[in-house]
């Protein structure tokens, strides 16, 4: 998949309507985004344009976050796209997500039957903003069964970040592994390594606005433990009686609250 660097201008903002200026290393067009039809109009014809449809889905939604992060006269968005980049969709939650990261081709698909024989990780993260104490715990099992359970306490943190975290140590525990099952009940943590992930690192670790991402330092380090693997991941919705995921968060508890 080849990644695209197109800088965006914004140049008059009205009520249905927003202009732009579209650049890349060769030439610029104009273009009209109209926010409530997501609806893209080109005002020139220019190879670029060609190369802009194509990416238009991507467009589109770097222009509904930077408006909801309130969008300015003149001010200026440094995207990353990638052609043919399969975005994650709601549907997708319900089935398993696969990245395949084995070869520079990176492969994002979906399936309704997960892979069999594969190693798996369990994990769930917790925080009590009225402590100021978080923590997370999880485990991973072999394709035998064998599980092995790890947990950790933080003061300060966030919910995500301990979700991330608790990944995280899953994974450096399977660091010799090609093939692994993530299951977790954190969209933030599967959209990231799914999506996000692959556009930071284009983008030198910042996010369309021009701020470094953040817990950068930690989802540089995912991504590292991902390389050269076939992921796949299952979203579990948080208490809905899976009883792995339940003892996993039950674990993360009581990390957070210091009785493991």
């Amino acid at each position: 998949m080849k990644a695209i660097k197109i800088t965006v201008q914004i140049q008059a903002i009205k009520e249905q309507e927003i202009e732009c200026l579209l650049s890349d290393e060769r030439e610029s067009i104009r273009v009209v985004y109209f926010p409530v039809e997501s609806h893209v109009v080109y005002l020139d014809d220019a190879k670029l344009v060609e190369v802009v449809r194509k990416i238009q889905f991507q467009f589109e939604k770097v222009m509904r976050s930077a408006i909801s992060g309130n969008l300015r006269l003149g001010q200026t968005i440094n995207c990353v796209f990638i052609d043919g980049f399969n975005f994650v969709k709601e549907a997708d939650f319900h089935h398993y997500i696969r990245v395949d990261r084995r070869t520079e081709n990176l492969k994002i698909t979906t399936s309704e039957t997960e892979m069999k024989g594969i190693h798996k990780i369990f994990a769930d993260g917790s925080h009590a903003s009225e402590m100021k104490l978080s923590g997370y715990g999880g485990f991973t099992e072999t394709p035998d069964g064998e599980q092995h359970i790890y947990h950790q306490s933080f003061k300060q943190g966030s919910s995500n970040m301990m979700e991330l975290l608790a990944v995280m140590e899953g994974l450096e525990h399977l660091q010799a592994i090609e093939k692994i099952q993530v299951n977790t009940d954190s969209r933030f943590v599967i959209r990231g390594l799914v999506q996000w992930i692959h556009f930071w690192q284009h983008n030198n670790w910042q996010t369309a606005h021009g701020s470094e991402v953040k817990f950068v330092k930690d989802w540089q380090k995912m991504n590292r433990l991902c390389e050269g693997k076939l992921m796949e991941f299952k979203w579990i919705k948080g208490h809905s009686g899976n009883e792995k995921q339940d003892f996993c968060h039950q674990l993360a508890r009581e990390s957070t609250n210091g009785k493991k």
